[in-house]
Formats: structure tokens, C-alpha cells, sequence
């Protein structure tokens, strides 16, 4: 008998995505908590529970219990056999764990009267001794957030005064190479923020966020070597690109194009010979 013989049809379907080990895993978890009274439901979370898993995604378990004590020390999951874990910050008795076996395990505990509001809206039941009733999904009607769009926008523009002095005037190229790599993250998130609302996914699904043209916008940017040629060439490719793309993904969003301060950062780097 295999670990997915041993789990609800669904909830294999659900986690059929994931490395075969995963089902392993789950199965020691459900024999662990079997005759634990105390655990009233199991479900599986994230994007497992969103429906949206992929062979790169991990296993985020959500555990209801009818109280905390007894819970909250990362022994009561050495059934997992981890051997890394991390604290969840803020979250008492919530882990992520890595496997001896390099499988990623989040655990977040709940407690039976925390269902009803919990922001855990998306879950496969796995055990569920109570017919418990989370929150259903509603209507996402996020929008794009322009105050962090501007923000970033800002930080954009006060990193192009930096980089003419700490970069090329010191010549430090790997200094360069790290400033090239931030301001394509700007560019990705101002790209991400301007496509809301997004669909439910994991937070590694990265391309995912973005459209084809946008895919192929940042897939053609240059990746720089450390010198001052490679480093001031990608620089000034990836400046650009958000000058104008960068720029027009703000606009849509209802945003402002600080004219006068790219204005003066184009004018300073025109001095340095940029």
C-alpha cells in the first residue's frame, strides 16, 4: 500500500503535484495525530489549498486544535524528521520546517474557535472530526497599491543619485552588479503591482505575475560582469526600461511620473559622462 492509498482521493489529487515524498510525509502526520484527541482537523494550505501547486511548491499544513498547550514546541512535529526549523515570527507554535530529505513543510496552528474568521480561506480538509466551517472565499478586489508603486518609484530615483559616486567613481563593479540586480527587482514589482489583481499563487511562482511582454521585457535585460563597461551598459539599460515601461506600469495605475527629479537624476548622470 502506497501513501496515497492511505490519504482521501481528493486530498491525493491535491498534493499529486508535489514531489512524490510529500504523500509520504502527510500519511506519517495523519497516523502521528490519529488518536490525538486534541487535534480536531488537518487540512492542507496554501497553494496546495488554493489549487494552484506545482513540483515546485511545498506543503503548507494547517493544524486545528482545541487548545494551544502542548502544541507550541517544534518537538511535537519530529515526525517529520527536519532538519532545519524555523519559527514562524509572531506565530506561537507555527514552524517551517526543511526534511531530511529537502522537503519544506510549513506548519500553522490554529485553534477550533479561530476557524470561523481565520484568514485561511483556502484549505483541503485532510481530517476534520468536527465538520468545521472555515470562511468561504470572496471576490478579490484588490487594485493596484500606487503609494508603494510611488515609493518604489522614489527609491528608484534616489539610487540613480548613488551610483554615479559609489559605484563608478570608486570602480567597485560588484557593487555595480548588485545595484543592476535591485533595480530590476523595482522593475518586476512596479510590473506585478500594476497587473492587480492577481490570481492566488504561491509566493515563489515568480514569472507567473508577470504578462508574456513583460516576461520578455525583463528575460532581455543584460546580466553585468563586474567591470565598469558591463556594469554602466546594464545600468543603463535597466534605468531605461524603467523610464519608460516602468513609468507607463505606474500611469495605469493612476500614478504620478516624478518629471522634474527624473529630470535632474538624467541631467547628474549626463555629467558623470553616464
Amino acid at each position: 500500500m502506497t501513501s496515497y492509498d492511505v490519504l482521501p482521493d481528493v486530498v491525493a489529487a491535491a498534493i499529486a503535484p508535489l514531489e512524490r515524498g510529500y504523500a509520504d510525509v502527510l500519511a506519517r502526520v495523519v497516523e502521528r495525530f490519529a488518536d490525538e484527541a486534541r487535534v480536531r482537523a488537518l487540512w492542507l494550505a496554501g497553494s496546495v489549498g488554493r489549487g494552484v501547486a506545482d513540483a515546485g511548491s511545498d506543503l503548507d499544513l494547517l493544524v486545528t486544535v482545541s487548545d494551544r498547550e502542548g502544541f507550541v514546541e517544534p518537538s511535537v512535529w519530529d515526525v517529520l524528521d527536519p532538519v532545519i526549523t524555523t519559527p514562524i515570527p509572531g506565530l506561537p507554535g507555527c514552524f517551517a520546517f526543511t526534511t531530511r530529505d529537502g522537503l519544506r513543510v510549513d506548519v500553522v496552528l490554529e485553534t477550533t474557535d479561530e476557524v470561523a474568521s481565520s484568514s485561511y480561506v483556502h484549505r483541503v480538509r485532510v481530517v476534520d472530526r468536527d465538520g468545521l466551517e472555515p470562511p468561504a472565499p470572496g471576490v478579490d478586489r484588490r487594485t493596484p497599491d500606487v503609494p508603494r508603486m510611488q515609493q518604489i518609484v522614489t527609491e528608484f530615483q534616489r539610487q540613480a543619485a548613488i551610483f554615479p559616486a559609489a559605484v563608478v567613481a570608486r570602480e567597485d563593479w560588484l557593487l555595480g552588479q548588485v545595484a543592476v540586480h535591485n533595480y530590476g527587482l523595482m522593475l518586476f514589482d512596479l510590473l506585478v503591482e500594476s497587473n492587480q489583481p492577481l490570481p492566488a499563487m504561491g509566493l515563489k511562482q515568480w514569472s507567473s505575475r508577470l504578462t508574456p511582454d513583460q516576461r520578455d521585457l525583463l528575460a532581455a535585460l543584460p546580466v553585468p560582469a563586474a567591470d565598469r563597461e558591463s556594469v554602466v551598459a546594464s545600468m543603463r539599460a535597466v534605468r531605461e526600461a524603467i523610464r519608460t515601461h516602468g513609468r507607463a506600469a505606474l500611469e495605469s495605475a493612476g500614478g504620478t511620473w516624478p518629471a522634474e527629479v527624473d529630470d535632474a537624476m538624467a541631467a547628474y548622470w549626463e555629467r558623470h559622462g553616464l
